[in-house]
């Protein structure tokens, strides 16, 4: 059954020789080459057929195999295309076609997505000038450029408010004083009425979407800091602290990474190896993250170093972009990073702040692996949830077999592994097996962090410009102004006034876990509403231990359900982790609306998860 291989690799090989010859992309690299190929179709069109029409937008660049083409240009004058090739709007800054073009005779072409274009264009600038000056040559020297100030006029014209922004920025000035009174009349000192004040301002703007992610708790800092409501030691904490370093030094190594080509070449050696079904594609994507879970405290930065993989996989299965089948993939990686985030200790920065307010007895019988053992049967719960609720959003996959002969001609196209690889190679392990080796060598992730930063930096593996564009910078700030948010409300004592104002409102209970997870569940989603996620699992934890202990329920379990319960969110500016995917530019490849679909489902997993594990709970004698 092999003969069809060599007729693919014959076919592969063509269109290298082709893009080989052609002058955009004659100078390009083995590793670019490949990439490109990924993203190629063979399409056909007969004679008298229209391939695009101008003012259409500019979504594909043919290259030509055998045929002949006719362009018109915008005068309405008719030029036989002397090159194999057309459609260069779609490697430009144009977005739509400035010619119309149509077939002379039967063509056969390579279609080129723009998007590919669009990625390869990112390593070679020059790309996007000789596109231009190609398609000028075409039409005799007519100048398609917009008379000088034009552009800048329309960027000066300011952009309507939408009724939803008007309602927002009326909510942002009216609500806060409105908030600030009712706290001070519920006995809240004036500094903790202005926190919250000033927390309900930057819940708004989040919610209406006034301005990108990372701005209200960068507001919400500086208005604290300029009226002095927390010492700037605490709430610039996010920022001298040993988090910093952590997520500088991951993202940087994820830069290097996908950078480098490693990510590409290991995912286009798994999809050769891997059987070719969606399952095991999925599959890869999510044990990644559950395989980072125990030795990274942060879903941004597994995250960080799984979306790559993401990336290449969608590259190398040549998905068409918002397919099922690439939102499935998301749904994968997004839960590889994010589901076991409460199932071990070391899993979540705010598991180990809670840990510490656990008695002195639990926290030597959970500091271990007992962590996990007490949570198997919910990790097993949500595992087999997302395995179903894949397949009742996503169905079943109607991707084209995988092929394989071409993998494996863009793989040898990589060549050896170069040096950047071997480099990005050694600091991955290096990481990977200094994290999880913590307890031996008693060396901080943070540092192991810093000297893998160093590392890449001294070796020039991280330019200055690198340096700037390739590391999320807002999502650091975001990340970094959100823990300082959280400490101010420990500063201020307002997660002990919620407490006391909780009082005996939760004695129904009656010692029942039956009841205790809807109560826990419903001061979880509360609190997330308004706060981040380590901050309301914290808060979520200082309010419902007491209750729990009062109901003689193990303070273990209420800590495990607020963990879990604080991953559930159902806007996006609830979730940092899922701000960051669309932030770092790969929502063109999944559909949003199905992958939030996807989460509302997996949102009722972690109560199911709960409820599941009482039988297993009360056989380990905990409840």
């Amino acid at each position: 059954m092999s003969p069809p291989a060599p007729a693919v690799s014959e076919h592969v090989a063509q269109h290298i020789a082709l893009l080989r010859r052609d002058v955009l992309f004659a100078d390009l690299s083995g590793p670019q080459l490949a990439r490109l190929l990924g993203g190629l179709h063979t399409v056909e069109f007969a004679a008298g057929e229209t391939l695009y029409e101008k003012d259409s937008a500019a979504k594909f660049l043919y290259v030509l195999e055998s045929g002949s083409l006719q362009l018109t240009t915008p005068s309405g004058r008719m030029v036989m295309l002397p090159d194999m090739r057309c459609g260069e709007e779609a490697a430009s800054d144009n977005k739509n076609y400035l010619c119309s073009v149509s077939a002379l005779t039967p063509v056969r072409a390579l279609q080129i997505p723009r998007e590919a274009l669009t990625d390869l264009a990112a390593g070679v600038p020059t790309l996007r000038s000789k596109a231009m000056l190609v398609l000028m040559g075409y039409v005799g020297g007519e100048s398609f450029l917009k008379p000088a100030g034009t552009d800048k006029a329309k960027k000066a014209a300011p952009k309507p408010l939408t009724r939803g922004e008007w309602v927002g920025w009326l909510g942002v000035i009216l609500v806060p004083p409105l908030i600030y009174f009712l706290a001070s009349a519920a006995g809240l000192v004036v500094e903790a009425s202005l926190f919250v004040a000033v927390l309900s301002a930057t819940v708004l703007m989040w919610l209406f979407n006034l301005a990108d992610e990372f701005v209200p708790p960068l507001v919400a800092i500086t208005a604290v800091l300029i009226v002095g409501l927390v010492p700037s030691d605490i709430a610039l904490a996010g920022f001298s602290s040993r988090t910093l370093t952590t997520l500088v030094g991951v993202y940087a190594l994820a830069a290097v990474m996908s950078a480098s080509g490693l990510s590409y070449r290991f995912m286009l050696w798994l999809l050769i190896r891997l059987p070719d079904t969606p399952f095991w594609h999925q599959a890869a994507l999510l044990l990644s993250g559950y395989i980072l879970s125990p030795i990274m405290p942060s879903g941004n930065a597994r995250l960080s170093l799984v979306l790559p993989f993401y990336r290449d996989m969608i590259d190398g299965l040549n998905l068409p972009a918002h397919s099922k089948s690439a939102t499935a993939l998301m749904a994968a990686t997004f839960s590889g990073a994010m589901l076991f985030s409460p199932m071990l200790l070391t899993s979540k920065s705010s598991n180990l702040t809670a840990f510490g307010m656990l008695p002195v007895q639990l926290q030597e019988q959970f500091q271990g692996l007992f962590w996990f053992v007490a949570a198997a049967v919910a990790a097993l719960t949500v595992t087999a949830m997302h395995l179903v609720v894949v397949r009742l959003c996503f169905g079943r996959s109607t991707q084209a077999a995988l092929p394989k002969g071409r993998l494996q001609h863009q793989l040898d196209l990589l060549g050896a592994i170069t040096r950047p690889e071997k480099a990005a190679l050694t600091g991955f392990l290096f990481f990977l097996v200094g994290a999880g080796t913590v307890d031996w060598h008693q060396i901080s992730p943070a540092w192991l962090a810093a000297f893998l930063l160093i590392g890449l930096l001294l070796m020039g593996l991280l330019s200055k410009k690198d340096f700037q564009q390739k590391i999320d910078w807002p999502m650091i700030f975001f990340l970094l102004s959100l823990d300082g948010l959280s400490r101010a409300i420990t500063y201020l004592g307002l997660d002990a006034a919620l407490a006391r104002s909780a009082g005996n409102m939760f004695d129904f209970v009656g010692g029942s876990m039956a009841w205790f997870i809807p109560v826990a569940l419903l001061v979880t989603l509360l609190l997330r509403l308004v706060l981040p996620i380590t901050a309301g699992m914290v808060v979520a934890a200082v309010i419902l231990i007491p209750i729990g202990q009062a109901q003689f329920i193990n303070p273990w379990v209420v800590v495990f359900l607020t963990a879990m319960f604080s991953d559930i969110w159902f806007m996006p500016y609830q979730s940092s982790q899922y701000l960051q995917v669309m932030g770092s530019g790969l929502d063109r490849y999944y559909k949003h609306t199905d992958f939030l679909r996807y989460n509302h489902w997996m949102n009722l997993s972690r109560p199911l998860a709960a409820y599941l594990s009482i039988p297993y709970w009360q056989w380990l004698g905990l409840v």
